[in-house]
């Protein structure tokens, strides 16, 4: 697998299709400000292997198909929230409600089972839903997003450790901008004590110019990573949905 050859091919597909292309950026922009739903939809097509980057158009088509991507992601997060919930509820219960008990709440201690086991599972699901959101937008059909046998088959093919290292190579390439991002934000701010001199009104306008900036720059991560994700997949071979 050339892992240089898909960052290349996706970082050109993102170029071409949406820095070098500003009315299709504003428009992504848009659609993320919309509860983020188009953009899902547009990422659905992007999944299913159009090249090059396609129009955002046809917005209700976008927003059906973002629904349904949503849906997906929710079924997923329903076995970690159940697990959260089995971990902290109590405490977060005793929290809402005003418990008095402070000694109770101070000696709260998670069940150390459980949260390994929430680390194992959210590990598996964020390991294997990239496969699913591929086998569904390609499909449609919302039982192929939940299909393991398949899914498995299909990083199989493509190779456990080329798979897993793909993985780690996006969340680089991505995680990286993001974090110097912030951490560029928060170095600037310490060093000029922006945020002592303005106050609370200068710590909210700091935040607001953060948000707007990953705003900005989001549909470019996007993009590259369904990118580079469906190029991935694509080495399962022809056979793959």
């Amino acid at each position: 697998m050339d892992f240089g050859e898909m960052l290349g091919d996706a970082f050109t597909y993102t170029k071409e299709g949406v820095l070098g292309n500003m009315n299709r950026w504003l428009k992504l922009i848009l659609a993320i400000i919309c509860l983020g739903l188009p953009f899902n939809g547009y990422i659905m097509r992007v999944y299913r292997g159009a090249t090059p980057a396609p129009e955002a158009d046809q917005w209700g088509t976008l927003f059906v198909d973002g629904l349904k991507l949503l849906v997906v992601g929710i079924v997923y997060a329903i076995p970690l929230l159940i697990l959260w919930m089995l971990i902290y509820g109590t405490l977060f219960l005793g929290i809402i409600s005003g418990s008095s008990d402070k000694n109770a709440l101070g000696s709260f201690a998670p069940n150390l089972l459980l949260m390994l086991l929430f680390y194992i599972v959210e590990i598996a699901f964020a390991v294997i839903i990239p496969v699913a959101y591929i086998r569904f937008a390609r499909t449609g059909t919302f039982a192929e997003a939940f299909n393991f046998s398949a899914i498995f088959e299909t990083i199989g093919k493509i190779g456990w450790l080329n798979y897993i290292v793909a993985l780690v190579l996006v969340s680089l390439v991505v995680g990286i901008p993001v974090f110097i991002l912030i951490f560029g934000f928060i170095l600037v701010a310490g060093a000029t004590d922006l945020l002592l001199k303005a106050g609370f009104a200068g710590l909210l306008f700091f935040i607001g110019l953060g948000i707007l900036l990953l705003l900005i720059l989001s549909p470019l991560f996007g993009v590259f990573q369904a990118r580079y994700m469906s190029r991935v997949y694509d080495n399962a071979g022809p056979a793959a949905p």
